[in-house]
């Protein structure tokens, strides 16, 4: 179990109007509790128009996060929660996703969940998990400023009709050439999202691996591979049009054939809060009907 809370940072882009009063009782029950709040600013600058929260917030941020806080709350779907890795970076704060839309698999927190998150956090009955990041390195990178993805790394095409030719390299020595849509290397948390949908296996988040999945292959006889996570891979990319589309999670930004790709896992790793009631067999379970088959229901205990 970690610490009791006292100072909170809320972080989201925009959320409907039919969660408003559920963010309002979150704000209330974090206040009520003397919890310091601080938002970030684009989002209070949304939150000023829609909802009223004047007199809540004591403090603001534009980038990242103090270091001091206690927990980053990422308020939306899974697509903030994976933004809020760029406000914490490496200094440690564990995130909380509050779900305020649909599917919510990062950001498993329920609506209706939320005022009892706040009773955990605040006695300290919270666990803190880590989950591994991808680290990317190239010549001219664009998200030099952050070049870390929670998810994924992905190459893709840029035209519909070609493909691409992605030469591979594991620890320098040459592994295959994929002709595809594209290919993409994910970590375990990553393992439930893009990779997923293209075939790739998953992995447990606590395991130290790195996957790469090719995006519709062009040969059948190419499949996902496990790798350790201590590896260096190497990607080098061909295509007709002489760019293709660089993805680090919910980032994008074409990019010119000439670049060579070196992808590795990170040096840090994000800390994600764990309530008590929450576990990742559950959320594969209840978010991905894993295992669906009417006959499970007896064997649960």
């Amino acid at each position: 179990m970690c610490s009791k809370i006292s100072k909170v940072a809320i972080y989201g882009r925009v959320i409907h109007e039919e969660f408003y009063p559920y963010f309002k009782q979150m704000l209330h029950d974090l206040n009520e509790r003397g919890v310091c709040l601080t938002c970030y600013r684009p989002f209070y600058d949304f939150l000023k128009e829609k909802c009223d929260v004047s007199d809540v917030f004591q403090a603001f941020y534009d980038e990242d996060v103090d270091k001091d806080t206690d927990v980053l709350f990422s308020v939306g779907g899974d697509g903030t929660f994976l933004d809020s890795v760029m406000r914490v970076k490496s200094y440690g704060v564990p995130v909380l996703g509050i779900n305020s839309g649909r599917l919510g698999f990062l950001a498993n927190i329920a609506q209706e969940e939320i005022s009892q998150a706040i009773r955990w956090l605040c006695a300290g009955e919270f666990d803190v998990e880590q989950r591994a990041l991808v680290k990317f390195e190239m010549k001219d990178n664009p998200f030099a400023k952050f070049n870390y993805a929670l998810n994924e790394i992905s190459i893709l095409k840029t035209e519909r009709s070609s493909l691409l030719k992605v030469h591979a390299y594991i620890e320098g020595e040459y592994l295959t050439t994929y002709w595809s849509d594209g290919v993409i290397v994910a970590t375990p948390t990553g393992s439930t999202a893009y990779s997923l949908s293209c075939g790739g296996p998953i992995v447990a988040f606590g395991c130290d691996n790195l996957i790469i999945t090719p995006v519709s292959p062009h040969n059948l006889n190419m499949r996902p591979l496990i790798l350790p996570g201590n590896v260096k891979i190497r990607l080098k990319v061909e295509s007709r049009s002489g760019n293709f589309m660089l993805s680090a999670d919910s980032r994008m930004q074409r990019m010119s054939d000439n670049h060579e790709l070196f992808i590795s896992s990170s040096d840090f790793k994000m800390n994600v809060v764990k309530m008590p009631d929450h576990s990742y067999y559950e959320t594969l379970r209840n978010k991905l009907n894993w295992g669906e088959d009417k006959r499970n229901k007896k064997d649960r205990s």
